[in-house]
């Protein structure tokens, strides 16, 4: 959719010691948890060390600790700390903003492998003269970084980083223990620590709602005017805020996750349009507000702005994170002749807008048409504004389409009234403005400075009572539908259902049930009989109904207690004749309830394993086995057990012949992987 605008915690430490390097390279994992903070307290930076005049190394750096942050409490962290990776993900050759991103899926724990120095400044300048490259990269962590991301090193500041300036790099003298830290850690750099306190850098203050500048423009809590700078920024800034009180410092404070910020004003003619195009952001589930195309006709012609920049502000009004269909009407409600943005230039490859450049610019736009097709239900109204329009609006919510701007009020006999307004309906757009994702201000702001004949989209909607009265409709349906399936089912034509015990009916006409089972009391299963195996020419298969893994509760009404009957009673049951129906009781767990297990011996050339194995969808069933081949086997294997890997091999799918050249043709070691139903008691003990 374009728019175009017009008139209007530390774990185990493993250390690793380099010979060939005058530094010992200390490399151990760190887990920091920010439960209960607002950010892990770490500052990053992509730069670089020299090992000597030829080598160097270059990755990301720890370049600020935040006081009592847990990256600070966790004390196995200090500046100029290396990070090899993050959350097992390889950083060494990432970008900042990379890594920030990571930070960010993060949440709240993330897990650094630190790669750390340990040798003191002052030993390294007396012992090797290669350390100069590491002073200096010592000295660039402790230099002011800027607030532009494009300057030097950068600033790798993100969600769930702390903020600060970084700090020079603190060793660890080899003589003493890992706990213990370096004596060059001096009083000095304490000192450093407590006035990072002091500068309050966290602006904890309340972000909602709008505020007055000194100049008496009303902007929002959260823009750049309003942001906060501590003593030092301030001692830097020499700017003077302007009417919104900005200033480039304020600017790149308030947006430093950005990429190269910039302030735009210009002076507004009443009798040009903007001649500016908007677009959102490819991913409908973000938001943004894009520069789709710039008319050089129009008022922003002449200034330097192109397509692809994002407008993050105007006038003191916050538009990141904001629709883009909603930004006409900031736009046109912004006081004053004066209009100024913030923006953020992009570089073509970036991730971002949604359409492609805009060259050619319509002498008119429709913005409203996609209304329609979102809401088919929609009308437009003409009233003639005569001084008023009759109406008063309110910010709501609705059940049927949540949050938006609905006549609350008439005026009895106004044009509005006359028109066929509606207290209720949700106002959608006013002249071809969008009101859709509008505040109050913004939609009252369209409606006073309409005039003449006033254009508004309105949809009526369903009172709350009629809402819920449909809600209740749908309940007592899903009720009773519910109901309907509670009923007891014919059980020749019973459908088999996850987790509920059904009764069926089969035809057998004293033919086999064809089914291999598992249980018993002398049985591996003794809290349920489970079939393990259907052979395709049995009753069972030709019914269609029944799986492996169904647990059968009973036959003929009666009760199959495998906790007091031999594994051999138990499969007479299913080897009995029976002369033209069976009925029994399943139940199909989901998720089945199922035990796995090795079974590991070492196969002898030339003597048989003694199963007898049938082919199934997930492996091989033991339909019968020869005692005394392996001991092995005996103790742990039965008749119903589910072969489903042979050594390390899926047996799932493969054809019979398949499996049976693997298990013939295998000697010396051998694993057998073994699934096997372990199904919850469902069947009460008899009575005795």
């Amino acid at each position: 959719m374009v728019q175009f605008l017009g008139k209007q915690g530390t774990t185990g430490v493993h250390v690793i010691c380099n010979m060939h390097n005058p530094f010992t390279e200390l490399i151990h994992m760190v887990t920091l948890d920010k439960t209960g903070k607002k950010s892990f307290g770490i500052c990053i930076v992509r730069g670089e060390v020299k090992d000597s005049p030829n080598t160097k190394t270059t990755g990301i750096f720890i370049k600020g600790i935040v006081p009592d942050s847990p990256a600070h409490l966790c004390g196995r962290l200090k500046v100029g700390d290396r990070i090899l990776s993050l959350n097992g993900k390889d950083v060494r050759n990432s970008t900042e903003q990379a890594v920030i991103d990571l930070i960010k899926e993060a949440d709240f724990k993330i897990d650094l492998e630190i790669q750390t120095f340990d040798k003191s400044d002052e030993q390294q300048a007396k012992s090797d003269p290669r350390s100069n490259g590491y002073m200096q990269a010592k000295n660039k962590f402790n230099q002011e970084q800027t607030t532009n991301n494009n300057a030097g090193g950068g600033q790798g500041m993100g969600m769930g980083m702390g903020q600060g300036q970084g700090q020079g790099m603190a060793g660890m003298n080899r003589q003493q223990s890992m706990q213990k830290r370096n004596t060059t850690f001096t009083a000095s750099m304490r000192q450093k620590h407590s006035n990072y306190a002091d500068e309050d850098d966290e602006d904890t203050r309340d972000m909602t709602g709008r505020i007055r500048t000194e100049a008496g423009y009303e902007i929002d809590r959260a823009s750049a005017g309003n942001c906060k700078l501590n003593k030092q920024e301030k001692d830097r800034d020499k700017e003077q805020e302007d009417d919104f009180g900005y200033t480039m410092a304020k600017i790149n404070k308030r947006y430093n996750m950005m990429k190269d910020l910039r302030r735009i004003e210009v002076q507004r003619d009443a009798s040009k349009p903007l001649g500016l195009a908007l677009a959102g952001h490819k991913d409908r589930q973000k938001m943004a507000c894009f520069v789709a195309g710039v008319d050089p006709n129009g008022a922003l012609g002449s200034v330097e702005i192109k397509p692809g920049d994002e407008i993050v502000e105007v006038n003191g009004n916050v538009l990141k994170n904001r629709c883009h269909l909603n930004a006409s009407a900031v736009f046109k409600n912004v006081d004053g002749d004066k209009l100024v943005m913030i923006t953020s230039r992009r570089k073509p490859n970036d991730e971002g807008m949604c359409v492609k450049p805009i060259k050619k610019f319509p002498t008119a736009s429709d913005e409203t048409k996609f209304i329609f097709d979102q809401f088919p239900k929609a009308r437009t109204v003409q009233v003639r504004k005569e001084g008023f329009l009759g109406i008063m609006v309110i910010y709501g919510k609705h059940a049927e389409v949540g949050s938006g701007i609905f006549i609350s009020d008439l005026r009895e006999g106004s044009n509005a009234e006359l028109a066929g307004v509606k207290v209720g309906d949700m106002l959608l757009a006013v002249n071809q403005d969008v009101t859709l994702e509008s505040n109050y201000d913004d939609a009252t702001g369209l409606l006073k400075r309409a005039e003449g004949v006033v254009t508004m989209i309105l949809l009526t909607l369903k009172s709350e009572e009629a809402v819920k009265a449909e809600k209740a409709a749908e309940e007592k349906k899903k009720e009773e539908a519910k109901k309907e399936e509670e009923k007891p089912q014919e059980p020749a034509t019973a459908e088999i259902k996850p987790n509920k015990k059904i009764l069926i009916e089969l035809k057998v006409e004293k033919k086999p049930l064809g089914v291999i089972v598992c249980g018993g009391k002398n049985n591996h299963v003794t809290t349920g009989c489970v079939i393990t195996h259907v052979y395709p020419e049995g009753q069972v298969a030709a019914d269609k109904r029944l799986k492996i893994f169904d647990h059968i509760c009973d036959i003929n009404g009666a009760a199959i207690h495998v906790g007091s009957m031999t594994t051999l009673k138990v499969h007479q049951l299913f080897h009995t004749t029976y002369e033209r129906t069976v009925n029994l009781t399943v139940f199909r767990a989901d998720p089945p309830e199922l035990e796995k297990f090795n079974v590991d011996l070492m196969k002898k050339a030339g003597k048989e394993l003694g199963l007898s194995l049938s082919p199934n969808e997930i492996g091989c069933t033991i339909a019968d086995l020869i005692q005394g081949q392996y001991p092995e086997i005996d103790s742990k294997l039965q008749r119903g057990d589910i072969i489903t890997k042979f050594n390390g091999d899926s047996l799932e799918g493969l054809p019979f012949q398949v499996c049976y050249a693997l298990f013939k043709g295998a000697n010396g070691k051998v694993s057998m992987e073994v699934t096997r139903p372990k199904p919850t008691l469902r069947t009460e003990a008899p009575k005795a």
